[in-house]
C-alpha cells in the first residue's frame, strides 16, 4: 500500500497567523522579520496600567457615582456603613482605624489606596492578562503548529510498508521531517536555461524528529548527488525532468521560495520518496555573522587552510573568516572534495548545535539573538506555530538520541552534453546504504 506525500509543500495552512502577517495559505514562503524582546519601564504610560485610576478622577471631577476598582471595594462597604454601630464585627475588625478615623471626622470622602500600591496592582494586573494571553496564544500555536506539520494531501506516493532483506518495516507516523539548505549564491554552475543567478544549494542536510521518543537523526546528502530534478523555464513553466546533480536544482526557481521546493523534492526522490515537510534554506554568506554571534565554535580541523595557518588535526576556534572558509572552501580538482566539505559543514553544525544548547540554559536571549542574526539570511515556509510547536517538543522530550548520518557512495566523472569541455563530479549513492538509511530514519521494524 502507498501514501500519497507532496514533496512541494502545498498542503500547509496556517489558520492562526503566520511571519508574513497575513494568512499562510499556500505554503508560501517569506524572508524571516526582525523579532524585538523590548523592555517595559516601571513607570506606565498614561491609560497603560491605569485605566480604572483616570475612570475613577473623571468621576470624581463630574460628581458621577464612583464604581469600586479592586483593592478599594472593602472601603467603599465600609464607607456606607459607618453610621451604623451595628454592623457585623468581622467588618469592624477588618476597617477599625478607618472607622474609628471616620467617625470623629463625619464625611464620606472616598479614601484611595497610596500611588504606589496602586501602580504595583495595575502592573500585577497587566503582567496576569500577558500571562494569560500568552499561555493562550502558546496552546493554540502549539495545536495549530502540530497539526499543520503532521496532516498532508498528496502528490507523491512513499512506501508505507518495505519488505527489506528478509524483514518488514512500516513507515514512522511520528516522524517530522525538514530540509536545511544552505545557498551558495556565488556559484552559478552551467544549469540548462537556469531561472535565476541566485546560486546553488550548497548544503543539503535533513533532520527528522520522531515526536513520540525525542529520537533526532541529521542526513548529509552530498550536493553533487545525481537525481532527477524539474527543469522550468523561465516563466515558471514545467518543462521536463533530467538527471543532474541536486545542488542546481536550486537554480530552477525564483531563488526563494520556488527553488527550496525544488530541492525538496529532489532530495525526496533521493530518500525514496519520504515526506519532507518543511524547509529552511540559509544564505551561507550568513554564516559569519550568525557564527560570531555566539561567540564562535571549536572544531578539530578536517581540512589543511594554508592561507589562516591551520593545519589538518589543529584544534581551531572559529571565528571571522575563518569560520566561511572552514564551511566553504573546497579543492576543484579534487573528485571527492564535496565529500570532504560536507564532512566538515556536518562537524560544524554538531559543534555549533551543542554551543547553542549550552549557551540557552544559561541566557535565552541567545535564541532571539540568534534569530534575529539569520532573518536576514534565511529563507523559510516555516510559521510561527510551526517553530512553537517544534520549541515544544524539543523542551518536552529532549534530544533522546541523537544520529548523524552521510550519505555512502562513489563520486565518478560525469561528462555535460550541454558542455563538452565541462565535466563535473557526480555522486551516487550506494543502494544498499542508502534504503538502510532510509529505514533507521523513517521507518519502524515490525518483524
Amino acid at each position: 500500500m502507498k501514501k500519497p506525500i507532496d514533496p512541494n509543500l502545498e498542503r500547509f495552512e496556517d489558520s492562526v497567523f503566520s511571519l508574513t502577517g497575513g494568512d499562510d495559505t499556500s505554503g508560501v514562503s517569506y524572508r524571516a522579520p526582525q523579532f524585538e524582546m523590548k523592555e517595559t519601564s516601571a513607570a506606565a504610560t498614561p491609560g497603560e496600567y491605569h485605566a480604572s485610576e483616570n475612570h475613577r478622577q473623571r468621576a470624581e471631577a463630574t460628581g458621577a457615582p464612583v464604581e469600586p476598582a479592586p483593592g478599594d471595594e472593602e472601603h467603599h462597604h465600609h464607607h456606607h456603613h459607618h453610621h451604623h454601630h451595628h454592623s457585623d464585627s468581622h467588618s469592624h475588625s477588618r476597617h477599625g482605624k478607618h472607622r474609628r478615623h471616620h467617625h470623629h471626622h463625619h464625611h464620606h470622602r472616598h479614601h484611595r489606596l497610596p500611588k504606589g500600591a496602586r501602580v504595583v496592582i495595575g502592573i500585577l494586573v497587566a503582567l496576569l492578562i500577558i500571562v494569560a494571553l500568552v499561555v493562550g496564544a502558546f496552546l493554540i500555536l502549539n495545536y495549530d503548529g502540530e497539526k499543520k506539520m503532521t496532516n498532508t494531501t498528496a502528490t507523491t506516493d512513499y512506501q508505507e510498508t518495505i519488505e527489506y532483506k528478509g524483514h518488514t518495516y512500516v513507515y514512522n507516523e511520528n516522524v517530522v521531517t525538514m530540509a536545511f539548505l544552505g545557498v551558495d549564491k556565488r556559484e552559478l554552475g552551467k544549469a540548462e536555461n537556469h531561472t535565476s543567478t541566485n546560486g546553488m544549494a550548497d548544503t543539503d542536510i535533513v533532520v527528522a524528529i520522531d515526536k513520540v521518543s525525542g529520537k533526532t537523526s541529521m542526513i548529509a546528502v552530498p550536493r553533487d548527488t545525481m537525481v532527477d530534478v524539474d527543469v522550468f523555464d523561465k516563466d515558471g513553466n514545467f518543462k521536463k525532468t533530467k538527471e543532474m546533480e541536486l545542488c542546481i536544482a536550486y537554480a530552477y526557481g525564483d531563488g526563494f521560495g520556488t527553488s527550496c521546493k525544488n530541492v525538496t523534492k529532489s532530495i525526496s526522490r533521493i530518500l525514496y520518496n519520504v515526506p519532507i515537510d518543511k524547509y529552511f534554506a540559509l544564505d551561507l554568506n550568513g554564516i559569519q555573522p550568525i557564527n560570531d554571534s555566539i561567540g564562535g565554535v571549536k572544531v578539530q580541523s578536517l581540512y589543511d587552510l594554508p592561507d589562516y595557518g591551520v593545519k589538518k588535526g589543529d584544534t581551531v576556534h572559529l571565528t571571522g573568516d575563518l569560520t566561511e572558509a572552514y564551511v566553504r572552501t573546497r579543492d576543484m580538482d579534487n573528485l571527492n572534495a564535496s565529500l570532504n566539505r560536507t564532512q566538515r559543514q556536518v562537524q560544524y553544525l554538531n559543534a555549533f548545535a551543542d554551543k547553542v544548547r549550552g549557551s540557552v540554559t544559561s541566557d535565552f536571549s541567545v535564541i532571539t539573538n540568534l534569530y534575529n542574526t539569520a532573518s536576514d539570511y534565511c529563507t523559510t515556509d516555516l510559521t510561527v506555530s510551526n517553530v512553537t510547536y517544534l520549541g515544544s517538543l524539543l523542551l518536552q522530550k529532549g534530544v533522546t538520541d541523537f544520529q548523524s548520518y552521510t550519505l555512502e557512495g562513489k563520486m565518478k566523472a560525469v561528462e555535460n552534453k550541454e558542455f563538452k569541455d565541462y565535466v563535473y563530479a557526480g555522486f551516487y549513492p550506494d543502494k544498499d546504504s542508502l534504503m538502510q538509511t532510509v529505514l533507521d530514519v523513517f521507518y519502524t521494524r515490525i518483524r
